[in-house]
């Protein structure tokens, strides 16, 4: 059973079912969330029900999307919710658990704020949602001065300038994280592990009857570089949906495809007498490889034009 089957979905209906109330306020000060500091903050009644209603909305419009496990290469669309284990984004977990353990001392400013978290319930069904440093999170007194009213005379705001808005980036409820932009694991939340032990297990498995020039640096680009570890994981599901598809990938098959369209500029060299496919880091060649593996090219019938394509459904007959 994967992640993103029953356990996530019940998790999270069991949360709101629990009927979560009580609202607790984080904000997360430092340069990343690692080694962030974390303190809370108090609202006003009025804005309290507010924020506890935008967290709960966002709850329960998650539950009715679509549940898959984050895969790298994903491109997912307004239906669709990605699910990962809490464990494997560390960062974010120790964050999530120090909110959960409590005694967390009050804000009293400071560091540039990193994120901003909400958190509704207590025990197994709290829900803590956390909107990611972004445009608008804090500003500090550098950037500006913001002034207010106080009897007819605009006062300058001593200290940081914190803002709401009801708009969510990730969610963690139990043993769980869900979020919909699939960049943000490995980005915001700094967790490309997964996603560089995935990429790296399928090149080797997919090139095993590969001849490939240069293949070490091919193995450290492919765990580098987002995109190309996105296309590994696309590679990876689609061996694992067509077996048959792993079929094609000889060297072989490989070089005559290469040979029979010079369009695609897919560098070939020898090796030991044979020809291989030859792995060129410069940024116009570096993905070449990845694309092979993973077919990605269209053929134009219209135009008889061949094109490389980011993306592609299969046409059944």
């Amino acid at each position: 059973m994967t992640v993103a089957d029953e356990p996530a979905r019940v998790a999270l209906a069991a949360a709101l079912d629990a009927g979560p109330s009580g609202l607790d306020n984080f904000v997360i000060r430092g340069d990343a969330l690692v080694d962030a500091e974390l303190a809370r903050f108090d609202l006003v009644d009025g804005m309290a029900l507010d924020v506890a209603e935008d967290v709960r909305r966002f709850a329960e419009g998650l539950t009715g999307r679509q549940f898959l496990d984050y895969d790298p290469s994903y491109q997912t669309s307004s239906s669709q919710v990605l699910v990962e284990r809490l464990t494997d984004i560390p960062e974010l977990a120790a964050v999530d658990m120090a909110i959960r353990r409590g005694d967390v001392p009050n804000d009293a400013g400071g560091l540039p704020v990193v994120a901003m978290a909400h958190s509704l319930g207590t025990g197994t069904s709290r829900i803590v949602a956390y909107r990611l440093k972004g445009p608008g999170i804090a500003t500090r007194r550098s950037r500006g001065i913001t002034l207010i009213p106080r009897d007819g005379i605009y006062r300058p705001i001593d200290g940081d300038v914190l803002f709401y808005e009801p708009r969510f980036d990730v969610l963690a409820c139990g043993e769980f994280a869900y979020f919909t932009t699939v960049t943000l694991i490995q980005t915001k939340l700094h967790a490309p592990d997964k996603a560089r032990r995935l990429a790296q297990e399928t090149l080797i498995t997919v090139t095993d009857k590969i001849l490939i020039d240069g293949f070490a640096e091919l193995e450290q680009a492919v765990m580098d570089d987002p995109t190309m570890r996105a296309k590994m994981a696309y590679v990876a599901r689609l061996v694992q949906s067509e077996p048959d598809y792993a079929k094609n990938l000889t060297t072989e098959s490989l070089i005559a495809f290469a040979e029979l369209y010079p369009d695609y500029d897919i560098p070939i060299s020898t090796v030991d007498g044979k020809k291989a496919l030859r792995f060129d880091a410069s940024p116009q060649h570096r993905h070449q490889i990845p694309r092979l593996l993973a077919d990605d090219y269209l053929h134009s019938y219209l135009t008889n034009r061949n094109y490389e394509a980011g993306s592609k459904q299969r046409v059944r007959a």
